[in-house]
């Protein structure tokens, strides 16, 4: 099949949201874990740079500390934000999807296939 820029940056969104979504999910289980400092993924400023390279696939997506205030305990897990934040992922990760789906379909017709 051919992937054009729009399905490779598509295919490196879902990897970034992918992996925001596992460091989330981390970050919820340690919601009450002493001393455990939260993490997050912005994997946006990679894809662009990745994109601006010409290798969308090929964007390298890191966790850093989340901006957050450390409780007594010394941690930094605020269930309210990564709720919120797994909402809007969700969000998200259907937008890119649908947008892969077009794309794909348009190519499948193009192709001489049917949708």
């Amino acid at each position: 099949m051919v992937w054009d820029v729009t399905v490779q940056t598509a295919l490196g969104a879902l990897d970034g949201l992918s992996m925001r979504g596992e460091v989330r999910a981390h970050n919820i289980a340690n919601a009450d874990t002493p001393n455990f400092r939260a993490q997050h993924v912005a994997f946006e400023d990679a894809l662009a740079d990745a994109l601006q390279r010409g290798a969308p696939t090929n964007a390298r997506f890191d966790t850093v500390a989340s901006p957050t205030i450390v409780g007594p305990d010394g941690n930094s897990v605020d269930l309210e934000t990564e709720l919120i934040g797994e909402m809007k992922d969700g969000l998200l990760r259907q937008a890119v999807v649908e947008g892969f789906n077009f794309k794909t379909g348009q190519l499948r017709v193009a192709m001489g296939g049917h949708r």
